[in-house]
């Protein structure tokens, strides 16, 4: 077996290739069905009553619901439904830990046995719901959508598992929430398994990503094995649960939604381990943009997973080139995506 070169090492070499393997076409009007689920969770949020928790929250996923806004007027879906993948199970777990729970043990709010009545009642719900969950990704559906119904999917029983426990030592409200996030998972996934478009490009399979997988949790564990690495505790937290996700999602079936959660550890890992690149680079990060664009728009084939991530790199690019504080990691967010994320999503898919 040949020496292990690092994932994000070999993706000097998996740009090289890029040009030549099959891609996707740019640029999908989102479905209206988008902004309608935006605007029922504005409402629901909207109408949620003020407490310390939900003030200390609603700013937040009002922040998200603005940007989703923003990605649907700019056509990017992929970007609209990564809002959207965050904003319903926010709306839905604030709305149930909001509902009357007391923390303290004094006041007549409820306590942890209202908690595990609502806990099974829940399941109950829970376990209907998932016999709604289309095995396979329907006709006309695009690949990053089903990949965002599975990790949704993949996430109802996490949350589910832990309400209880979280309820008893972290506080009620805190179990509560977990309940939710489980709920607002689930509504999600049903939600997006519905949604198609006219699109006729070609679905192919994605493979299994076991090989993949293991790779980048080795590389991740000798990334913060090296000194300093803790500085980048939060950027690691995240490449780690991705993996987790994308790790089970493989091992259920799930390969739309486990190939996007392994992207998405790529992406944490790269943006932890490399350092920023100069502003002079802006200019070399956009023509890759446009390069993968190019190369995309005449494809028959449906790489939606890649085109969703460069609207990511897009996106970031907008916001370097806006100036300020942040825009030093926004062309970090870029190049991770342009010169690692993307390349080896084509890498994976080439022997397709």
């Amino acid at each position: 077996m040949p020496a292990r070169v690092s994932w994000v090492q070999r993706t000097a070499l998996a740009l090289l290739v890029a040009t030549t393997l099959p891609t996707l076409s740019r640029g999908e009007s989102p479905p209206p069905a988008l902004a309608a689920e935006a605007n029922r969770n504005r409402l629901a949020l909207k109408a949620l009553p003020s407490s310390e928790l939900v003030e200390g929250e609603r700013p937040r996923i009002m922040g998200l619901l603005d940007d989703l806004d923003s990605q649907l007027k700019a056509q990017r879906s992929g970007a609209a439904i990564e809002a959207l993948s965050s904003v319903v199970p926010g709306v839905t777990a604030l709305a149930r830990a909001a509902s009357g729970w007391d923390d303290t043990g004094k006041a007549a709010g409820k306590h942890i046995d209202a908690l595990m009545a609502e806990w099974e009642e829940v399941g109950r719900r829970l376990k209907a719901d998932r016999t709604r969950f289309p095995l396979e990704k329907p006709d006309g559906q695009t690949a990053f959508v089903r990949a965002m119904a599975e990790q949704s999917f993949g996430q109802v029983d996490e949350h589910y598992a832990v309400a209880v426990d979280y309820g008893r030592f972290s506080g009620v409200s805190a179990g509560a929430y977990y309940l939710g996030n489980a709920e607002g998972h689930m509504e999600l996934a049903l939600f997006l398994s519905g949604l198609t478009s006219s699109s006729a490009r070609t679905t192919v399979a994605i493979p299994m990503l076991a090989g993949p997988i293991n790779t980048v949790e080795n590389d991740i564990v000798s990334a913060y094995a090296r000194p300093g690495s803790t500085r980048q505790h939060s950027s690691f937290i995240l490449a780690n649960s991705a993996l987790k996700l994308a790790r089970e999602l493989d091992q259920n079936g799930w390969h739309f939604g486990a190939m996007t959660a392994l992207l998405r550890s790529l992406f944490a890992l790269t943006l932890a381990t490399l350092p920023p690149p100069a502003l002079a680079h802006e200019p070399v990060l956009a023509s890759k943009a446009t390069a993968f664009e190019t190369q995309f728009a005449p494809s028959k084939r449906d790489n939606s997973i890649a085109e969703a991530f460069l609207d990511k790199a897009r996106i970031a690019l907008e916001k370097s080139r806006a100036g300020g504080d942040g825009a030093e990691r926004e062309r970090l967010r870029a190049a991770a995506l342009l010169d690692v994320v993307i390349p080896w999503y084509l890498e994976i898919m080439k022997g397709v």
